[in-house]
């Protein structure tokens, strides 16, 4: 069982403005110096996810009387009560006296993309066994493998174990491999996730340059490690990128391939990146400098000797971006497995692709990811209702839809099928 201290730093280091009930945004935006702003029904759901007991609700009462709405909080079985998100009043607020709510069963009727967001970063924060709010499993072993012909230039990855298949995984820029704790999770015991650290993110080593084939050879001397061939691979962004091409220049070690919201052409940069402190005196403070930006690289903060900081440099992040950007349509299409007497590639008969597409994201346009499906046989396209962090936004549906594609890939119905 989870204690309450570490829910609590879970739940702190997960909150953003993306998280924040949007009416108490329009009166007052979301800021990193009162994170707890707009967040508390959220939060009352993860906590009652975690440790169980009753959700508490009260009126919240303006400094001249007015009802403003209601707060929400969490009565622990035993009964201690606990409200991580009282500091959020600092206007002369005051709140009632609770009564208990019978939580209804199911998905929330308001704020689900919200509270998944926050119970999904929270989860990963946790580690695998999170969101059944029972008992951590046992931490994914860490490993690490040196690569450039032994010079001594570092690759570090998770192994989140079990007994299933191996499933590759490769995150996105300013992220690392524990992004995907909770999906490792949700797809236990029926596939043992392997995610990859890739060069210049967590506790990978930085690289001389972040070039495709940099990347897509990191990948491969990770698989050559592990002994392993015709693995399924999922990738995020720069990582799907990554995944494609390594189907592309080694089609024998991709078995099927998850693309999470990135297309076959790339455009924009991370410059912004540049202007993000590198050291803050406190954890506190780098929340502060980071503002809206730090629900994303939760994952990524770490405390140095001096300082607390990032775990990537921000300059190779834009060198890794500039590196990226261009057109791979004859990566995305040269995925079928060799000819065994040719030794060419057969485009008709590439290996099963599935691309899932956040319906709101910046990052690939519908009509990008529509002829990306069409273009590549056996490929299919499903759009969830988020933006660019699929499953960081819809983990469970990010999970149930990844889990039906790789069980038809097995059974050989994904060409059959075709894009949808």
């Amino acid at each position: 069982m989870f204690t309450l201290s570490e829910v609590e730093d879970a739940v702190r280091g997960s909150w953003g403005a993306d998280t924040c009930e949007p009416t108490d945004a329009d009166r007052r935006p979301w800021r990193a110096d009162n994170p707890a702003w707009g967040q508390c029904d959220v939060t009352a759901l993860v906590v009652n996810d975690l440790l169980g007991g009753q959700l508490v609700c009260g009126e919240v009462h303006a400094a001249d009387g007015a009802r403003q709405g209601y707060h929400w909080w969490n009565r622990l079985p035993g009964g201690l009560e606990v409200d991580l998100t009282r500091e959020q009043f600092k206007a002369g607020e005051t709140v009632t006296e609770g009564r208990a709510v019978v939580r209804p069963e199911g998905r929330p009727r308001r704020r689900a993309e919200e509270y998944e967001t926050l119970r999904g970063r929270v989860v990963t924060r946790l580690g695998p066994g999170a969101a059944a709010g029972a008992g951590a499993e046992d931490e994914p072993v860490r490993a690490a493998l040196e690569v450039d012909g032994g010079r001594g230039r570092r690759l570090s990855y998770l192994d989140f174990g079990g007994p299933g298949r191996p499933l590759l995984a490769l995150h996105g820029h300013i992220q690392e491999a524990r992004s995907y704790a909770l999906l490792a999770r949700e797809l236990s015991p029926e596939w043992r996730v392997i995610a990859l650290d890739q060069r210049g993110h967590g506790f990978s080593d930085r690289a001389d340059d972040y070039s495709r084939e940099g990347y897509v050879a990191d990948a491969a001397a990770l698989l050559a490690h592990l002994g392993l061939t015709g693995t399924p691979v999922v990738g995020h962004s720069l990582g799907g990128v990554n995944a494609y091409q390594l189907a592309a220049a080694h089609p024998g070690l991709v078995s099927a391939l998850v693309i999470e919201d990135i297309g076959a052409v790339i455009e924009g940069d991370l410059s912004f990146t540049l202007d993000w402190p590198h050291r803050a005196p406190t954890r506190a403070a780098l929340t502060l400098a980071l503002g809206t930006s730090y629900g994303y690289v939760t994952d990524s903060v770490r405390e140095f000797a001096d300082g607390w900081g990032l775990a990537f440099h921000a300059e190779d992040m834009v060198a890794s971006q500039n590196a990226l950007r261009g057109d791979h349509w004859s990566d995305w299409l040269a995925t079928g497995e060799p000819d065994s007497t040719s030794g060419t590639r057969d485009p008709s008969t590439p290996c099963p692709a599935l691309l899932i597409r956040g319906a709101r994201s910046d990052a690939l346009g519908a009509g990008l990811a529509r002829e990306m499906a069409a273009s590549r046989p056996g490929a299919r396209l499903v759009e969830l209702d988020t933006g660019h962090m699929v499953r960081a936004t819809d983990p469970a549906g990010f999970a149930d839809t990844v889990r039906g594609f790789l069980r038809e890939a097995d059974r050989g119905l994904v060409c059959e099928r075709g894009p949808r």
